[in-house]
């Protein structure tokens, strides 16, 4: 099945009603319907890159049938989608991630009404993936058919990390840049499919000394930096929250994660700082306080090492 195929998917849905086609990426959900619009991007090798935002004035379901198999990895940023793809009931809450499969099928959408929904999907051509899933994959087989046997509708749902959220909103970013990169667009698609792939499939290489368990224990430990961001646990308390040493939270977090647990920290405070700073919501130090920073100066200082400009001038640019 070429990736032109779903191409054919993606641009027949986004073109019946209520939506009509704007330009050649953006389409807008009808003034009766509601308010919004649908921002889309294919990349050179098929993939499909779609953000959605869309707020609907009353219950709208909307009916969509294909026989060209699809995977799409789907993400609810904001507010709930209730679907139901032949007979069986699919929900995706907010902050939630699924890898779809599907296949002949036929799905009702029930959007929310009078609530901003806002989604981020990318749409996986299927030679793509089995040849992703071939190249990560050693003792098992990762491919669509596998994978989905007789079924006619497969999710795998997941919670989104800091990590894919921050490349999410990359894209998103790139999506409505008129001067968007496609080749960067797809390059940060396939960190994403490879990073869920490598997690959803059990794909990851174990360091020497560690056990399956212990590789929970280490995610369990990156989510309770992130969810604690402000206020973070001592390397000690952390090691006693999750069940590990101090020495096997250190070693494992830097195999597993490519970086220490406090520097891990430190980007993903600096991530948030840069998102508070980029909705214009925040000024300098409101932002740097809400991230866990009370040292305004090394704030700023670190802010700048990773991106190249200091937030008062960031904040200074956004506003202009």
């Amino acid at each position: 099945m070429g990736f032109d195929s779903l191409a054919v998917v993606y641009q027949h849905y986004l073109t019946q009603e209520p939506f009509r086609q704007q330009d050649e990426h953006t389409y807008l959900l009808s003034a009766k319907a509601g308010c919004g619009n649908i921002k889309r991007v294919t990349t050179y090798s098929g993939i499909e890159i779609v953000y959605s935002q869309i707020n609907y004035s009353e219950p709208c379901p909307t009916f969509f049938a294909s026989n060209i198999p699809i995977i799409e990895l789907q993400f609810a940023l904001s507010g709930a989608r209730y679907v139901d793809i032949s007979g069986q009931e699919y929900t995706l809450s907010t902050g939630q991630g699924a890898l779809l499969m599907m296949r002949d099928f036929e799905a009702w959408f029930h959007p929310p009404a009078q609530e901003n929904y806002t989604s981020f999907a990318i749409g996986i051509p299927i030679s793509l993936f089995n040849y992703a899933g071939a190249q990560l994959a050693t003792s098992k087989s990762i491919r669509f058919q596998d994978i989905l046997g007789h079924c006619v509708f497969k999710p795998i749902i997941f919670q989104l990390d800091h990590r894919i959220r921050t490349m999410i909103d990359s894209l998103i970013g790139e999506l409505n840049n008129p001067f968007r990169s496609s080749l960067m667009m797809e390059a940060t698609a396939l960190e994403i499919l490879n990073r869920f792939m490598i997690q959803l499939f059990d794909l990851a290489p174990i360091p020497l000394g560690f056990s399956r368990e212990d590789i929970r224990k280490l995610h369990t430990a990156r989510e309770i930096m992130e969810a604690c961001m402000v206020d973070p646990p001592s390397l000690l308390a952390l090691s006693k929250q999750v069940g590990l040493n101090d020495f096997k939270l250190k070693k494992g977090f830097k195999a597993l994660f490519g970086t220490t647990v406090f520097e891990y920290l430190r980007q993903i405070r600096l991530d948030n700082a840069m998102k508070l700073l980029r909705s214009q919501e925040n000024n300098v130090t409101e932002a740097a306080i809400a991230v866990g920073y009370s040292n305004i100066s090394a704030f700023s200082q670190q802010f700048y090492r990773k991106f190249g400009v200091k937030p008062s001038e960031m904040k200074k640019n956004i506003n202009n």
